[in-house]
């Protein structure tokens, strides 16, 4: 199984619809992928965790690449892993800007060095909490 994290600018036009239909078509999806993660989008950016079998995992991801709604695609951190963090998750939401997470600096300043383990547990541990916390986030 694979885990994926990376960032993206979304584009100057696009709508709260958009998102919506972003998230409406990876939860319509990802359950026959087998994967499962997280979308954060605001501050004009978006993130997103993807984490499932290898093959689904990084043809996702090209798609997305393809996807005209953002650009300026960057992985911050790719990892093989034995279990699942967002298994309850076909796609969760946070509206926020990414920035707002503690560890979300830290990762990106070493997105061309080796990332600590830890460093990138903690910050999908705090993906996972804010999820978990309330009603302004949809599990989906």
């Amino acid at each position: 199984m694979l885990r994926i994290l990376y960032f993206s600018q979304s584009s100057r036009d696009i709508t709260d619809a958009q998102v919506r239909d972003i998230l409406e078509s990876s939860r319509r999806n990802n359950p026959s992928l087998g994967i499962t993660g997280v979308l954060i989008h605001g501050g004009g950016m978006f993130m997103q965790v993807l984490e499932g079998p290898e093959r689904s995992t990084l043809r996702q991801y090209v798609k997305i690449l393809d996807d005209k709604r953002h650009g300026d695609c960057q992985i911050i951190h790719i990892s093989p892993t034995q279990e699942r963090i967002f298994q309850k998750f076909s796609m969760g939401v946070i509206q926020s800007d990414p920035f707002q997470f503690q560890h979300i600096a830290a990762l990106r300043e070493q997105r061309f060095e080796s990332v600590q383990a830890k460093m990138f547990t903690d910050t999908m541990r705090e993906f996972l909490a804010k999820l978990s916390a309330g009603p302004q986030h949809d599990a989906g």
